[in-house]
């Protein structure tokens, strides 16, 4: 019984993790699409993280007299060819924060699923541990 104890309380901590990122995630994305300065930004490099995905960087200047980079996550093929033009939802506070914008419109659905998988996963081992209990 202890084991079967051990397993639902890993069980519950692993998807809340998951669960509170992604939320988090949400949230800053949301944030940025609502209240987030708006400018147009430059494909600048398309890079390889391990697995055979591919992502790009995002070159983007708020103001004038400055310019920031942002990286989009990774995909199976490209989502933007070097060159192509692009929305970017960025931080006024901190312009360096930004989300490319087609990142912020796949996200909420990824996002969202992932979320809800993981909530039932967390309420499964907690009706477990109460079961159990």
């Amino acid at each position: 019984m202890l084991a079967v104890r051990m397993f639902l309380v890993i069980f519950l901590i692993a998807p809340l993790i998951v669960v509170c990122t992604n939320l988090f995630a949400l949230m800053r994305g949301r944030a940025l699409e609502l209240s987030g300065g708006r400018t147009r930004g430059v494909c600048v490099e398309h890079f390889w993280p391990a697995g055979g995905y591919v992502g790009v960087g995002v070159r983007y200047s708020p103001t004038v007299d400055s310019e920031f980079l942002v990286r989009s996550s990774k995909y199976q093929t490209a989502p933007l060819e070097v060159a192509d033009e692009v929305e970017v939802y960025y931080d006024k506070r901190r312009p360096g924060r930004a989300l490319i914008s087609f990142e912020a419109e796949r996200r909420i659905g990824y996002d969202t699923l992932i979320t809800s998988v993981m909530g039932v996963l967390v309420v499964g081992a907690v009706l477990g541990l109460v079961a159990t209990g």
